[in-house]
């Protein structure tokens, strides 16, 4: 998992995402002169992406490609860059506009991760979280390097007369291409980690209530010491609950714009790939066998990234605290613990019931699992659009 992060941690170095880069043993952001050249690098990389804007859309894609004379695949290709294009500069925008409380949150979910760490002991809940935590980043570690490999293979092939302008194009729209996948990927890694600490104090909910359950099984009477111990260790979960879900909340408050803009660019992307798909499969588009396959990769990985996305905005939103209820109304049928034990269950299950953890995409509609096959259905009826006017102009 550590060396899973450290690549993260190094595309976004990289890709001038990062407020600073982190310190030795990853406790704090560097101070001075490291913070410095690392801004300057980034104001750097960032005007290098402004000064290339105007390459994006060259003439030749529109006179010389495959897309030539057909309106609906130049449509679908400039709509596709320009969602790209402000996918990018959002991500450009918040990385300076909110730069400090990009710093801030970034200490406190370091120094909250390292006190949820201690919650961890060999048990088997928390070796299968740690497994499958390393899977999940593995899964985003391996579609982030196809997209891009896959991504810039594709471009490559792009049949237009191998002009200046033309190869531009190509490395204007790699380097755009990889920005916002590495963004997309920060976001999920960074949500995927506020997830990981919810599920250590669930695994240590649950390790409590058995234990409890275990106590009131064999003996008559709670001791002191154990009702003393066990209530401290509910207050320090409730704590580490509360800080968890203000860390949740403050993420998607500053990362709502970027978030909302990369939902935009999926879905204008998923219309555009879905309709290539239709013209590649009635031999609309001249193809040969290696770019049909790689095409394929393509819309591949694309789901594959936009699932994963989906179910950790899912995960962090709605399913962790549906699954600390249930835990939580483990603890209803216990007779020995004391009215004080009860009052702060009561406190726990309130501040869970009130405090829903939603994601309002900019604050018109929550994001979940409905709302993402909404979302899926609506791509394909857009596409049955585009493929009856398409036969409409041929006709």
């Amino acid at each position: 998992v550590k060396m899973l992060l450290k690549a993260f941690y190094a595309y976004a170095l990289v890709g001038g995402l990062l407020p600073a880069p982190l310190g030795t043993g990853w406790s704090h952001f560097f101070q001075g002169c490291p913070r410095r050249a690392y801004l300057l690098y980034t104001a750097f990389l960032h005007l290098v992406f402004l000064l290339l804007l105007p390459f994006t859309f060259p003439h030749a894609m529109y006179s010389d490609s495959y897309m030539s004379r057909n309106f609906v695949l130049q449509w679908a290709f400039g709509l596709t860059s320009l969602t790209r294009i402000i996918a990018l500069l959002t991500g450009v925008f918040q990385m300076w506009s909110r730069r400090k409380k990009l710093l801030e949150l970034g200490e406190a979910l370091l120094r909250h991760s390292r006190k949820c760490k201690k919650l961890e002991d060999h048990s088997e809940g928390y070796t299968h979280l740690w497994q499958r935590i390393r899977g999940l980043l593995r899964q985003q570690f391996f579609v982030l390097n196809l997209s891009v490999l896959v991504g810039t293979i594709l471009l490559m092939h792009i049949d237009t007369n191998q002009h200046f302008s033309a190869i531009l194009m190509v490395v204007v729209h790699v380097l755009q291409f990889i920005y916002v996948l590495v963004m997309s990927a920060s976001i999920y890694v960074i949500l995927l980690l506020l997830h990981w600490q919810e599920e250590r104090v669930n695994l240590a909910l649950q390790g409590l209530s058995s234990s409890l359950h275990h106590e009131e099984r064999n003996a008559l009477i709670m001791s002191g010491t154990k009702a003393s111990k066990s209530l401290k260790i509910l207050r320090h979960l409730f704590q580490l609950h509360a800080e968890n879900q203000r860390l949740i909340r403050e993420s998607f408050k500053i990362s709502d714009l970027p978030i909302a803009m990369l939902l935009l660019k999926m879905f204008v992307t998923n219309v555009n790939l879905v309709y290539h798909g239709v013209q590649f499969a009635n031999d609309s588009i001249e193809t040969t066998f290696f770019t049909k396959f790689i095409g394929q990769l393509v819309v591949i990985s694309h789901y594959w990234s936009a699932v994963l996305l989906m179910n950790i905005v899912d995960d962090v939103a709605r399913r962790n605290a549906i699954k600390k209820g249930q835990i939580l109304r483990q603890f209803s049928d216990l007779e020995l613990v004391k009215r004080e034990y009860q009052v702060e269950l009561d406190l726990f299950s309130d501040h869970l019931r009130c405090h829903p953890v939603t994601y309002k995409v900019c604050g018109l509609f929550v994001f979940n699992k409905q709302t993402s096959l909404v979302y899926f259905f609506f791509v394909l009826v857009q596409v049955l659009v585009l493929v009856q006017f398409d036969l409409k102009n041929k006709v």
